[in-house]
């Protein structure tokens, strides 16, 4: 058996390996399948939150007053019940307006796709806060608020609203804008 080659050979072979190894580290570009995909997947995401408002609607929020509740004694958080109890429950009405505002809030920038990253973020943090208080409670099955937060931080990584949506229109005007630190900001959230 020849296990020894000639220094063409290697050099080649090591060419060869170094030619992968920059293919393997190249940035993943999606295509456009992919982008209308993920802006369907927006969308789908929007209306489960715009779904979700009717069963706590003002002026009193009596659907969520019921799932406060079952936070307060069901949450993993250490001193996270202590809060609910103490300042959600306190003052639940604020709870509910605020919960039921960000919600529509949510909703609303992610079915037009304006804005879309912000919706994704707000989506993320909403989400968060239903996994940590309501992923162990009894009858609850945790995975639906870890795919939910999962769910929104794929939103979050990717312009789905560039799709579908009216960010694409709203990153062309931004791209002009004439104040670079906002237009950075502002085209970070579409």
């Amino acid at each position: 058996m020849h296990t020894s080659s000639s220094v063409p050979e290697r050099e080649a072979a090591q060419s060869g390996a170094a030619q992968n190894a920059q293919e393997a580290n190249r940035p993943v570009v999606l295509g456009e399948r992919s982008l209308w995909l993920l802006a369907l997947v927006r969308l789908l995401t929007g209306w489960l939150w715009f779904q979700q408002l009717f069963w706590k609607m003002p002026p009193d929020f009596t659907g969520l007053h019921r799932y406060v509740v079952e936070e307060s004694t069901a949450t993993f958080l250490p001193g996270y019940a202590f809060i609910i109890q103490h300042v959600f429950l306190t003052h639940f009405l604020l709870l509910g307006a605020f919960t039921w505002s960000a919600e529509l809030l949510v909703a609303l920038l992610l079915l037009l796709g304006v804005f879309s990253r912000l919706g994704a973020l707000l989506s993320t943090i909403l989400a968060l806060q239903l996994y940590v208080g309501l992923s162990a409670a009894p009858g609850e099955w945790y995975w639906t608020y870890g795919m939910l937060v999962l769910l929104s931080l794929a939103l979050l990584a990717v312009p789905t609203g560039r799709r579908l949506g009216l960010d694409q229109w709203l990153s062309v005007r931004l791209a002009s804008a004439k104040a670079p630190r906002v237009r950075r900001v502002l085209r970070a959230l579409v």
